[in-house]
């Protein structure tokens, strides 16, 4: 293991990577506990506002993921991530100055919100064809493992220290913190010059978008465990974002010691992202998507948890199982995808999953508001949880997510 890890780390450009991965996630840390509380201190908010607010960056981010794919494959993953980053660090940079001179607003919010889904659309498809343009194929789960590594640390920095900000200081300065990480983060990856995803010459260049999407899709489709693990992960998804955006923080505030309490279960979280990542770093599975899957029920544990509430130590025990089982999976999935999927398609096939991965999280974010408002946050809880534990067990049910080996298909060794 120490010698896998001695590898990656004599590549500049994968040192560079994620060092800029840490320092954005630091500020990903504190996003959810100031976007939250930032919105629940207006005058006026409730948890319909939160639902707006974080309803308005992820319909954006829904629309756009398809167009991303094909736009990080035309013109360069490593730029594409750079310029959206920047771009994203002052919007946000706007919303925490908002916030720290007393003018923020949720129609404020939701506008910048909008954008940043945007930016993010365009940077998700880009960032997650980065790693086989850095390292050999050989490496790839650990490269992939151990930048999750990295950006769970960032992600359990941000959060250790977000709470108190938010209690001491105000949501606006821990907002700022997030935006500053972007730009630099951005600036470190568009310094990084990769190639295209695609072919450079100019017959690739000329192939029109609509046939390139057709293309992306026939290597999305034909492959039916993708579509069925996307399918059942947009239903899990949808209930896991409703939770994170608009419950958790409501119930915190409400049952709990709001911002505090938030903040030690985020960083419970952020350590089991650490844990799991140091497990796929090493832990080579036969089968990983068995494995992936068989793990995400977790995340429905702590939702009920959190109804309760069990004791603070229970619930931050929970966040750490869900943080182990939703970066153990996103690595064995990251990892079936990059040895699977022929790699000029990578970006595109990756905004496919992106895309159907997050279609319903809007959906889940728009009515946590709501359900909240008629049957109590208690009560949500209970039903989201029980929801989430159903949808992501209905993928062990194929016998293509259960035998999937690890190691390139005979057609992708072939191309």
């Amino acid at each position: 293991m120490f010698r896998e890890l001695t590898d990656l780390w004599q590549i500049r450009q994968f040192r560079r990577l994620f060092t800029a991965r840490v320092i954005s996630n630091i500020g990903n840390g504190m996003t959810p506990i100031a976007l939250a509380f930032g919105v629940l201190s207006l005058k006026g908010a409730d948890a319909g506002s939160l639902s707006y607010v974080t309803t308005a960056q992820m319909v954006p981010l829904v629309l756009f993921l398809i167009v991303g794919g094909v736009a990080a494959d035309r013109f360069g993953r490593s730029q594409l991530v750079g310029i959206t980053d920047i771009i994203g660090g002052v919007v946000v940079a706007i919303s925490a100055i908002a916030f720290l001179t007393h003018h923020a607003s949720i129609p404020l919010l939701c506008v910048n919100g909008f954008i940043f889904g945007v930016l993010n659309a365009l940077w998700y498809p880009a960032f997650s064809g980065l790693m086989p343009l850095i390292v050999p194929e050989a490496q790839l789960q650990s490269a992939n493992s151990l930048l999750g590594v990295g950006a769970n640390l960032g992600f359990t920095l941000g959060a250790s220290v977000a709470g108190i900000i938010v209690s001491s200081a105000g949501s606006g300065w821990a907002i700022l913190c997030d935006a500053l990480s972007f730009i630099v983060a951005g600036f470190l990856v568009f310094a990084l010059h990769l190639p295209k995803g695609m072919d450079n010459d100019s017959t690739t260049e000329r192939v029109p978008i609509f046939q390139q999407l057709r293309e992306g899709w026939f290597e999305f489709s034909s492959r039916r465990w993708i579509v069925i693990v996307v399918v059942c992960y947009a239903f899990y998804n949808m209930a896991f974002e409703g939770f994170l955006g608009v419950l958790a923080p409501v119930q915190s505030k409400e049952a709990l010691h709001g911002a505090t309490d938030m903040g030690y279960m985020m960083l419970a979280f952020g350590v089991g992202g650490v844990l799991g990542m140091g497990v796929a770093i090493k832990w080579r599975p036969t089968h990983p998507l068995l494995i992936a899957v068989a793990i995400l029920p977790a995340a429905g544990i702590w939702m009920l948890s959190l109804a309760v509430p069990l004791p603070l130590l229970v619930l931050m025990l929970a966040a750490c199982a869900t943080g182990i089982s939703m970066d153990l999976f996103y690595a064995l999935w990251l990892t079936a995808l990059h040895m699977h999927v022929p790699q000029d398609a990578l970006s595109r096939v990756g905004s496919y999953d992106a895309f159907g991965s997050l279609a319903l999280a809007p959906v889940g974010l728009f009515l946590a508001g709501p359900l909240t408002h008629l049957i109590g946050a208690k009560s949500a809880l209970l039903s989201v949880g029980v929801f989430a534990l159903a949808t992501c067990l209905i993928p062990l049910l194929s016998h293509e997510v259960r035998t999937l080996k690890s190691g390139p298909s005979p057609v992708h060794r072939q191309e």
